[in-house]
């Protein structure tokens, strides 16, 4: 038995599960002997629709926060049993000598792997932006910060983070006070917002949509430390040597590659995987990474999901020799910008190829309801009916 083993079920590792059950295992030659299955390997039982967290934060009902997450055990049920297992489980170790990975789980076991796939994510500071192994953790913390927002005490409001998450955490929260005098403060911990994107118009217009909100920007200025206080406030200490106390303080900052349970030489200087961008193989025979985690990533949905194809494709021609059953595919990264940010319920600002769009066009893609409507299709998998 060939065993493919997927290491995170999010967007990247779900996905990938879905696309070689439906279009490559058929497709490889049952005459051998060597027979198939694939194994998905997660901590959370549950994929998280992180990209409406924002939105999540103001106050949904119960309801509409589990619209966020869905079932991973249930979104597989189609499958011939004997074609897949999933493994509720963090890895803590691997062998590579022996392709077995060390997994945590209410006890440790080993798995063994043939082909192993790397879409273990980034965990970020905060439980609002990434799940923290458990899905428990991740709705508490909204459920804390919805019933914070909503206490007529709270006056002021930091937030950090100059990137998407903070921008548009920023916009929710402005969106939500404005005209209510409260103090909202966002610190870019940079020079200017969005900077990951490279484009200088994207940035102007969310400095302008943001201040109308009544949201204070500042620039350069960075939290070193923070300490929660016995009345619920946090005081924190910044880098130019001064300190403050605020009401709610969230960390909307950049996450961590989960890659601790790997070999130091199959990672590059910022500890993600080392992976080619097209064929989204690793250095290593057998082994290829996806998303957030493999170092072609730019941490955008396209790099966990556009790539998906040409990694299946990848692996069913390193187990077929070639075979002709599947279209060759290879990746072509997007590298000019394209972003979608909403800044509140009414607009936003975005690129496109790098072309920058009008407030409206970004109302209309995504700031009514975050695409919500997508978020089954990262459990399910029904963006991947057609190879």
């Amino acid at each position: 038995m060939h065993n493919i083993v997927i290491l995170g079920a999010n967007f990247a590792g779900t996905g990938t599960a879905h696309y070689l059950l439906r279009h490559v295992l058929p497709n490889l030659d049952s005459s051998l002997e060597t027979s198939y299955k694939v194994t998905l390997i997660s901590p959370s039982n549950h994929t998280f629709y992180k990209i409406a967290a924002a939105r999540a934060i103001q106050g949904p009902t119960k309801e509409q926060l589990q619209k966020l997450f869905y079932s991973i055990p249930n979104a597989f049920t189609s499958y011939p049993v004997a074609s897949f297992t999933f493994i509720l489980g963090k890895a803590v170790g691997l062998d590579e000598k022996t392709q077995t990975l060390t997994i945590k789980t209410e006890k440790e076991e080993t798995i063994h792997y043939n082909s192993l796939i790397i879409a273990t994510g980034t965990t970020s500071n905060s439980p609002l932006w990434t799940l923290h192994d458990s899905l428990a953790d991740t709705i508490s913390a909204f459920e804390d910060i919805n019933t914070r927002l909503a206490s007529a005490k709270l006056n002021d409001i930091l937030i950090v983070g100059g990137g998407a998450a903070g921008v548009e955490t920023a916009g929710e929260v402005g969106y939500k006070f404005k005209g209510k005098r409260k103090t909202i403060t966002l610190l870019s911990g940079t020079t200017e917002l969005l900077p990951r994107y490279h484009h200088k118009g994207v940035s102007r217009a969310a400095t302008s949509q943001l201040s109308a909100l009544g949201v204070k920007i500042t620039h350069n200025l960075r939290v070193i430390s923070t300490s929660p206080l016995a009345d619920g406030k946090t005081e924190m200490s910044l880098s130019d040597g001064s300190k403050k106390v605020v009401d709610l303080y969230i960390d909307a900052t950049g996450g961590q590659p989960n890659t601790s349970f790997l070999p130091v030489s199959w990672l590059d200087n910022t500890r993600k995987v080392i992976t080619e961008t097209t064929t989204l193989r690793t250095p290593v025979k057998n082994v290829y990474a996806i998303g957030d985690v493999a170092s072609f990533s730019l941490g955008n949905i396209m790099d966990s999901t556009w790539a998906i194809p040409a990694l299946c494709y990848s692996i069913y021609e390193d187990l077929s020799n070639g075979g002709k059953g599947l279209k060759e595919k290879r990746y072509k990264q997007i590298t000019s910008a394209m972003c979608f940010i909403p800044i509140g319920a009414k607009g936003g600002v975005g690129a496109l190829f790098g072309l920058q769009l009008p407030s409206w066009f970004v109302w209309l893609l995504k700031s009514r309801d975050y695409m919500i409507g997508w978020a089954p299709a990262v459990a399910n998998g029904k963006a991947f009916t057609k190879p």
